[in-house]
């Protein structure tokens, strides 16, 4: 009996889950924040040569990468709330594409922020 209720228990935890209320737009947002830690590692070695820039670059993502962590991400117990959120995540994009403008990449910086800044107003909840 205790053993048939155990794998009964443990056949619906095992039960795949469906993330619920995730489509492109989500998808295109987890691709905008890898691509904010890839344009920053980049602008880093834009502002120095050899490893310097590198470790520059490392740095700046770490930084927007803990950002994120603390106060955006879903899971956060510190997750900001909206407007609050949007706000800061504006200011982070804003910010990464100055970075990349003053190492050179300013297309690329500020085809990013439009990008980024528009999936995250559409995400908005």
């Amino acid at each position: 009996m205790l053993t048939t209720q155990l794998i009964d228990l443990y056949a619906a935890l095992m039960q795949p889950v469906k993330p619920q209320d995730i489509g492109p737009l989500d998808a295109l947002a987890l691709m905008c924040e890898i691509a904010m830690v890839v344009l920053l590692v980049f602008s880093g070695h834009g502002f120095a040569g050899g490893w310097h820039g590198w470790a520059i670059g490392a740095f700046l993502a770490a930084v927007a990468i803990g950002i994120w962590t603390q106060w955006m991400a879903p899971n956060s117990v510190r997750r900001l709330e909206n407007p609050t959120r949007f706000a800061v995540q504006v200011m982070l994009f804003f910010t990464v594409a100055l970075y990349a403008a003053a190492a050179g990449l300013t297309w690329w910086g500020f085809g990013f922020a439009a990008i980024a800044i528009s999936t995250f107003a559409a995400l908005r909840d």
